[in-house]
């Protein structure tokens, strides 16, 4: 079973851990003092004499193993079960709820005189059980014995009439019927006997790899909580510390940042920036003067140039008789051709650009610097008196690191100790059990097949006994068939025999094993799936005492094991799961000494941090100056102008493509206007050139100066309507400012020195606050142990110990359903014995009279008949009884034929000389012989319908010597002859 863990790693953007001198001193000797116990390597040996029952409390092995078990008891995982079931494994059928008590930490048995009552309360049922197993098992082959002594007298079975008695057909049914469903029931039993022998087999061979498994899941968790703890404890705090050292060398600007923002002494800076870009302003003001200047020489030059060119081109096409030319005239109006854009209009920046200039040569720019720099000393000196501070505060933040640290090197050290124990003594042990599995679960296995082997072979007798004795022909004789009825019989007897001799055998190893299961479903499996208000656990406590364990100092500590188990279940964290708040209420962090002491040194901290009065942030000259810069003249420019006015082409008509239309009316001239084709092309050619040094350059800085101009334009009004006004605006804040510094300033600072010192320990707080959540809520949650323990469970209980009792149940249940079966199969054999069926009330009591008068006169003809009288049970009207009395009913029966023909071993040499004729008293009718009978007959039968089965009609005749009578023609009755009578036929 792999199990995945979520490692739950505390990251928080910006970390809270815990500052100061915490003396916890409760929590980290309790810690040390665990330690302690987990390295005493001695073992107290004064009390290897008492039973001991799952953990020895002063064992190192032991101690550690409860604490692993507790700490495991936080996450699903069976290996928790597995560190508690493993080391009680010598013990823990000793610990059998009721029979013992705990005695000075000791295990002891009670007194089975005095506390006999506790002892039949909570074993009497499985001890009577066992002792019934025992008795039948005692029992069952003094039984067998007189059994067979009895078959070999003859009786119970061994020797019966030859056919049935009246009612022996529905008892065949009957008991058929039962001994079917009996061996249904006992099918039942076996298929659970191999089924459950299998599934013992397969979870015997998966145990050590599943708890190997599911201790590894332990291991996985415990290194993730280490992680967790280390997160929390170490890199959390580390960040915090980083963070509150920034805060502190950061502290004068904080304060400084917030005083102006409330006194709008910010404005200040905003001045500052208007003046430190005076400069950049200039700069900007003298290149778009630059370019303007630029654009008016060059729009003149250009303006001449085009003038010229218009009116040699008007002569010229005026001179031109080709339609061409005149279409040049009409569609490009060269007679307007003209510079269009007016650059004169263009705003005039030389005032401004003087004034600023006059104002940056009057240091303006320095003036209100200083006004900065005078504000900026209050933030140098808080900074300084807090500097005083800083290194006691980091001291102390330090210290509670250094702290912090040591528990959480407490903590991960006693789950390192878990850990190695798991790897070096637990796997260990693992790898032993794996070698006696893989070397003695076969035997075990083996065992259960030859058990499960043994009921099978009886159920097959009984399968085979009764598919014979329902479905087989009548045993016979001469000539029986392999699968009779007799074959059904034998079957069936041989499961008795089977039955007899070794169902004593299978009791006793059935007790065994239902003393072993029941014991362990009840001392380990039943206390570890429901440990809370067991009484199994709560002997176990008694024993371990695994509060003084936890906490040595206070025996009266309320913990137990199974409160570990089900808080384990129910997912708790570690802190919660071993009651860690009796060792140290984590809670207790928000007023440990440490944080009074930095609260002490914030304090100090605070009241070093003031104001003095008398602060000037604005002489009166740079406000001044500030005013002459806002008549500058730079917020009348009117920037949207260049825009507006550079929008346009600068010519109205394309030169280039003017010059590309003259060139082509050029070449379509005719012959003898050479003069009017060379003015054309000189024309266009001046174009281009006018067009390519001119025009496009003034394009450019057209574009230039527009995009400058409206840029200028939206930078100085610096988010007002205008400069002048964004000026005036933050002069107004800055004077005001001023006064609220030198007035209430000082109070105001004090109130923001508290508010920071406040914002400080907020941030030790938030840390603490986040350590008692992580530490109550998310750090070593408990589910992937409480996995682990379930699935060791469900290996160890479900798939070895729940087949385990499935397989001694089922042998149980077969071995009680045999008792029955052994009278079932006795009767049922004595009847399907039997080879003939019921022959009719008067028949049967002359065969009760012959059999007991030492009769030896039967017919030797007659002997066949009564062999095969099976094959003719289906004429049920030749039993009838006659009305001329047995002997008539008799020699009637002995006339039956069709039966005897009907064997499928009949021969000659046996056939019967009773006549061949149709029975006419099987309608009921019995014909009376006539006194006008003829004497070619015999007994009332002609010579004609006598059956002689012989060659040459019949067998041969008597010769006598001649000194003899004549043979006389009438039947003679042979001389009688010995029949030893119906029960040594077989």
């Amino acid at each position: 079973m792999t199990l995945d863990v979520a490692v739950e790693v505390v990251k928080r953007p910006r970390p809270k851990p815990t500052v100061g001198n915490i003396n916890i001193t409760v929590e980290v000797n309790d810690f040390q003092e665990i330690d302690r116990e987990l390295s005493h390597e001695d073992d107290d040996d004064d009390d290897g004499g008492d039973p001991r029952c799952i953990l020895a409390t002063t064992n190192r092995q032991n101690i550690l193993m409860v604490l692993g078990y507790d700490l495991e008891a936080s996450t699903p995982t069976e290996g928790s079960a597995f560190l508690l079931v493993s080391s009680a494994n010598n013990n823990i059928t000793a610990c059998i709820v009721g029979m013992i008590t705990v005695i000075s930490n000791t295990p002891v048995f009670v007194d089975p005189w005095h506390q006999w009552k506790i002892i039949v309360a909570h074993y009497g049922g499985l001890a009577g059980l066992a002792l019934i197993g025992v008795l039948l098992a005692a029992i069952l082959p003094c039984i067998g014995l007189f059994f067979c002594c009895c078959r070999c007298a003859g009786q119970c079975g061994a020797r019966s009439q030859p056919f049935d008695k009246k009612h022996d057909h529905c008892r065949k049914i009957m008991l058929s019927i039962i001994l079917i469903g009996v061996a249904t029931i006992i099918l039942f039993g076996v298929v659970c006997a191999f089924v459950t022998n299998e599934y013992m087999q397969d979870g015997t061979k998966e145990l050590p790899s599943n708890v190997k498994t599911n201790l590894k899941d332990v291991r996985l968790y415990l290194a993730t909580t280490k992680r967790e703890i280390n997160t929390v404890l170490k890199t959390n705090y580390g960040e915090l510390e980083i963070t509150l050292n920034n805060i502190l060398q950061a502290s004068g600007r904080i304060v400084t940042e917030q005083l102006a923002e409330y006194s709008h002494a910010v404005s200040l800076t905003n001045l500052n920036d208007i003046v430190i870009g005076l400069e950049s302003i200039r700069e900007e003001l003298r290149s778009m003067n630059r370019i303007t200047q630029e654009l008016r020489l060059n729009a003149t030059q250009l303006d001449i140039v085009v003038r010229g060119v218009k009116n040699n081109l008007l002569y010229t096409l005026r001179d031109c008789t080709s339609h061409n030319c005149k279409q040049i005239l009409h569609d490009y109006k060269v007679n307007q051709m003209s510079v269009q854009i007016e650059f004169d209009k263009l705003p005039d920046l030389t005032s401004a650009l003087h004034n600023i200039t006059i104002l940056m040569e009057s240091n303006i720019v320095s003036e209100v610097s200083q006004g900065r720099e005078s504000f900026l000393k209050i933030q140098k000196d808080i900074q300084h008196a807090v500097n005083q501070t800083i290194p006691v505060v980091s001291a102390s933040i330090r210290r509670a690191g250094d702290y912090l640290a040591s528990i959480a090197n407490n903590m991960t050290s006693l789950i390192d100790r878990i850990n190695n124990d798991i790897e070096k003594v637990y796997f260990q042990h693992l790898e032993v059990a794996r070698n006696y599995v893989v070397q003695y679960s076969p035997y075990r296995y083996y065992l259960g097949l030859g058990i499960s082997g043994i009921l099978l072979t009886v159920l097959m007798c009984l399968t085979f006994g009764l598919l014979c004795g329902i479905c087989g022909k009548r045993p016979d004789g001469y000539g029986d068939d392999c699968c009779n009825k007799g074959s059904g019989a034998r079957f069936l007897m041989m499961a008795v025999w089977i039955i007899f001799l070794l169902t004593s055998v299978l009791m006793v190893i059935t007790v065994v094993h239902m003393i072993t299961g029941v014991l362990a479903q009840r001392g380990i499996c039943e206390p570890l799936k429901n440990p809370k208000d067991n009484r199994m656990f709560k002997l176990v406590d008694e024993i371990v005492q695994i509060r003084r364990i936890l906490h040595p100092k206070n025996p009266n500590f309320d913990i137990n094991m199974s409160y570990i188990i089900t808080k384990c279940h129910a997912n708790e964290t570690l802190y919660n799961v071993l009651k860690l708040n009796n060792l140290f209420d984590i809670g207790t962090l928000r007023n440990y000494a440490g944080r009074i002491d930095i609260n002490d040194t914030i304090q100090q901290l605070r009241r070093k941090i003031n104001l003095s009065p008398g602060v000037v942030i604005l002489k009166e000259s740079a406000r001044s100056k500030l005013n002459d810069l806002a008549q500058s003249g730079l917020s009348d420019i009117k920037f949207y102008q260049y825009a507006e006015l550079l929008a346009d082409n600068i010519t109205n008509i394309n030169l280039e493509h003017l010059a590309s239309k003259l060139r082509d009316v050029s070449t379509k001239l005719s012959p003898g206007q050479e003069d009017i084709r060379d003015s054309l092309l000189k024309n266009a050619h001046d174009l281009e050139h006018y067009h390519r040094d001119l025009v496009v350059p003034m394009a450019t800085l057209s574009e230039k100066l527009s995009e400058n101009a409206l840029a200028l334009q939206e930078s100085i009004k610096f988010n007002h309507s205008s400069m002048a006004e964004a000026i005036h605006n933050l002069v107004d804040e800055v004077t005001k400012a001023q006064q609220f510094l030198n007035k209430d300033g000082p109070e105001y600072v004090q109130y923001l020195a508290t508010k920071f010192g406040n914002a400080f320990l907020h941030q030790v707080d938030d840390f603490l606050e986040h350590v008692i959540d992580s530490a109550r809520n998310k750090v070593g949650r408990c589910q992937p142990v409480s996995n682990a323990y379930n699935a060791t469970l469900v290996a160890g209980c479900n798939k070895i110990l729940d087949p385990f009792n499935g397989f001694w149940a089922s042998v149980g249940w077969c071995l009680i359903l045999f008792l029955p079966t052994i009278v079932l199969c006795v009767k049922l054999s004595a009847l399907y014995q039997k080879s003939d069926p019921y022959p009719g009330p008067l028949v049967e009591a002359e065969y009760l009279y012959d059999a007991y008068a030492d009769r030896d006169n039967i017919p030797l003809a007659h002997v066949h008949d009564k062999k095969h009288v099976s094959h003719g049970r289906h004429h049920p009207a030749a039993y009838v009884e006659s009305y001329d009395g047995p002997a008539v009913g008799y020699s009637d029966r002995e006339r039956i034929t069709d039966a005897h023909q009907s064997t499928s071993h009949h021969d000659s040499r046996y056939s019967d000389l009773a006549p061949n004729f149709t029975l006419s008293w099987r309608n009921h009718e019995h014909i009376a012989p006539t006194k006008s009978e003829p004497h070619n007959k015999v007994f009332s039968v002609s010579l004609e319908s006598q059956n002689w089965d012989f060659p040459n009609g019949g067998p041969p005749r008597y010769q006598p010597t001649a000194a003899a009578p004549p043979l006389s023609t009438e039947y003679e009755r042979p001389p009688p002859y010995y029949y030893p009578g119906p029960g040594d036929r077989n």
